[in-house]
C-alpha cells in the first residue's frame, strides 16, 4: 500500500508542473490561430480589393472571417424587373439601377463559419482607438488596401495568463506577446 501511494505521489509530482506549461501552450496556440485569421483577412483584402474583417464574438469566444459584399440570399433590395409593352407604349428608363447596399457577410467555406476558442480560453477584450471593448461583437476591419486601425486583441486563460495580438497598421503585421514581453 505504501508503495502505491509513493508511486502516485511521484506521478503527481512529475505531471503537475507540466500541466501549467500545457495550459500556456494552449493559450499560445489559440493566439496563433486567431492571429492567422487576422493576417488572412488583411491578405485577402489586398488580393481581392474588397474590405474584410475578423468578427469577434466575446460572449461565445468565437471568431470568423467576413468580407464586404451584397447579400445574395436577400433579394428584397434588388429592383423589381419592369414590365415593358412591346408596342412601345412604355417608356424605357435610361437611369442606372439603384446600387445595392454592401455589408459584411461570411466568406464562403470553412473560413466564414465561426471558430471557437478552447473551453479554458476566452477573449478578455479588445483595445481599439475608441477604447476598451469586452462585450458583444466587434469586427477588426481591413480596408481594400489592407490598412486597419491599431487594435490589440487580448486572450486569457482560466489562470489569468494573457496573450496580446497587436495589429500593427504601419508594419502590416500581427505581433503576439504575453505577460513577460
Amino acid at each position: 500500500m505504501l508503495a502505491v501511494v509513493a508511486i502516485i505521489a511521484l506521478l503527481v509530482g512529475v505531471t503537475a508542473p507540466n500541466l501549467g506549461a500545457m495550459r500556456e501552450r494552449w493559450l499560445r496556440n489559440q493566439s496563433r490561430q486567431v492571429a492567422s485569421y487576422v493576417e488572412l483577412a488583411r491578405q485577402r483584402a489586398v488580393m481581392t480589393g474588397v474590405p474584410h474583417r475578423v468578427l469577434l464574438d466575446f460572449e461565445e469566444g468565437a471568431y470568423r472571417l467576413e468580407w464586404k459584399t451584397h447579400d445574395e440570399k436577400d433579394d428584397s433590395t434588388a429592383p423589381a424587373r419592369p414590365h415593358y409593352d412591346v408596342r412601345g407604349a412604355t417608356r424605357l428608363s435610361l437611369s442606372p439601377p439603384p446600387a445595392r447596399e454592401l455589408s459584411f457577410n461570411p466568406v464562403p467555406g470553412n473560413m466564414g463559419s465561426f471558430h471557437y476558442l478552447a473551453d479554458e480560453i476566452y477573449f478578455a477584450g479588445l483595445e481599439t482607438p475608441e477604447g476598451w471593448i469586452d462585450r458583444g461583437e466587434f469586427g477588426v476591419v481591413f480596408d481594400a488596401d489592407g490598412t486597419a486601425d491599431h487594435n490589440e486583441i487580448v486572450l486569457e486563460n482560466e489562470r489569468g495568463e494573457r496573450m496580446w495580438l497587436e495589429i500593427r497598421p504601419i508594419a502590416d503585421a500581427v505581433r503576439i506577446f504575453d505577460d513577460e514581453a
